[in-house]
């Protein structure tokens, strides 16, 4: 008898370590997860920034296009054209990067729907 209450009490600690283990493990998960959602909020943020400065780009370009011809006009023309390239190249680039960890976000998934669920619902960039 005294062996198996021995037994018994030696299973109990066994058990209670793993589920430490388990919940230490779920705690790091949940903190790189954490990390990785606000890396995505931040990536937005610089999304939302560079669209509106393509926006505002796009607002001057319109407002210049209503002035008379010059060598001046085509000039400045060439360059808010180049201005506004290279913001499309940047937006794709953090859109591209940003996709990528909401992927790896929901492929790790595990932690239960509650908190994928908050990660679909965030707000997407200004269109």
């Amino acid at each position: 008898m005294e062996r198996l209450t021995q037994e018994v009490l030696v299973l109990r600690e066994k058990v209670a370590i793993a589920e430490s283990q388990v919940q230490e493990a779920t705690g790091n998960r949940r903190q790189q997860l954490l990390l990785m959602l606000e890396g995505l909020v931040a990536e937005r943020n610089r999304l939302n920034e560079a669209l509106q400065a393509e926006r505002q780009l796009y607002s001057s370009l319109v407002k210049f296009h209503a002035h008379p011809d010059s060598a001046a006009r085509d000039h400045t023309l060439q360059v808010e054209l180049e201005g506004v390239q290279e913001l499309r190249g940047q937006l794709e680039e953090a859109l591209g990067r940003s996709l990528e960890r909401l992927s790896r976000l929901e492929t790790q998934g595990a932690l239960g729907g509650g908190e994928q669920e908050r990660v679909r619902a965030l707000p997407q960039h200004a269109s």
